[in-house]
């Protein structure tokens, strides 16, 4: 299984070149190959065996004996944090990575799994889900959703991945295509949205709902909800781009953020990818502190 990384590759410093499988990251585009680091004890991982549960690949760190799951370390590595070796957390002593281009203080490699991170969530840890849709157009009564994108952090922190596009009853516009990416071709044999709904229902849950620009995700999550006469759970629902204007920044688009805090945001407009990058500003801005969640419950939109 092979993933791809979208950092610039340590041959040849060309950008989204760098591909990782097992424990080996290679380059497309030259002959570099390196096995990877252990991000836990920093020890080359070149013999260890991997193994697969539920949650994916994983392999036991060589000195400290805990799972390593692959989803980590592409994680690590596609968002471009480093691994601070000289600096450990003082719950679980494990090391602490940081973002060096947005200047903010470090966090434990396993948050926010670690029960030292357990203040961030209250005494109950909670479950979050990352969620965007691509549409066909901006109504909810008129057009439809064409891909859904969501990211779960379980209450372990664990990842989990939601991701499918989704046939509309009638053809979308080159304006769309142009925007997303997304072509008619690619839509023909996609599953109607009622063939979707379900499952995504059931993979949200009760969970946290954390959308970048809510007033205008939330709305078409309930109606295809209600389409399907299921019930609407009262999630809580934090909109990242409402805490954006509220820690006063600047330009508040998702693009413009993840430039300014190095988040690695290859495929903007596709769903699982503007999830990923709305994960990564929630955490920056859960880091920081500079102003309270901005919480609304879904039946609120």
């Amino acid at each position: 299984m092979a993933l791809g990384i979208r950092q610039a590759c340590p041959g040849c410093q060309q950008e989204q070149c760098v591909q990782i499988k097992e424990r080996v990251i290679s380059c497309t585009k030259c002959d570099f190959q390196s096995y990877y680091l252990c991000p836990c004890c920093q020890e080359s991982i070149e013999g260890v065996t991997f193994e697969s549960d539920k949650n994916g690949p994983f392999y036991q760190c060589p000195k400290r004996k805990v799972k390593i799951y692959l989803s980590k370390i592409v994680h690590l590595i596609d968002n471009r944090l480093e691994v601070d070796m000289d600096e450990t957390c003082t719950y679980c002593q494990s090391p602490m990575v940081h973002r060096p281009q947005a200047n903010l203080g470090k966090r434990c490699v396993f948050y926010p799994r670690c029960s030292g991170q357990a203040s961030l969530f209250g005494e109950a840890k909670e479950s979050f889900v990352f969620l965007d849709f691509e549409t066909s157009g901006l109504e909810v009564d008129k057009n439809h959703i064409i891909e859904i994108g969501a990211l779960k952090v379980d209450e372990e922190g664990v990842d989990h991945t939601f991701e499918s596009l989704i046939k509309p009853p009638e053809a979308i516009s080159p304006k769309i295509t142009s925007i997303t990416g997304i072509t008619n071709e690619d839509l023909i044999n996609a599953p109607l949205i009622e063939d979707k709904i379900t499952e995504l229902y059931h993979f949200i849950g009760e969970s946290t709902l954390v959308i970048h620009n809510a007033k205008f995700d939330a709305p078409w999550l309930k109606a295809a909800y209600k389409k399907a006469n299921l019930k609407v759970h009262n999630n809580a629902v934090i909109c990242t781009l409402e805490w954006a204007r509220n820690n006063q920044e600047g330009r508040c688009s998702l693009g413009r953020l993840t430039k300014k805090y190095g988040i690695g945001h290859a495929n903007a407009h596709r769903a699982l990818a503007d999830a990923g990058a709305t994960r990564e500003i929630f955490f920056i801005y859960e880091q920081e502190k500079k102003t309270p969640r901005p919480v609304t419950q879904l039946e609120g939109y």
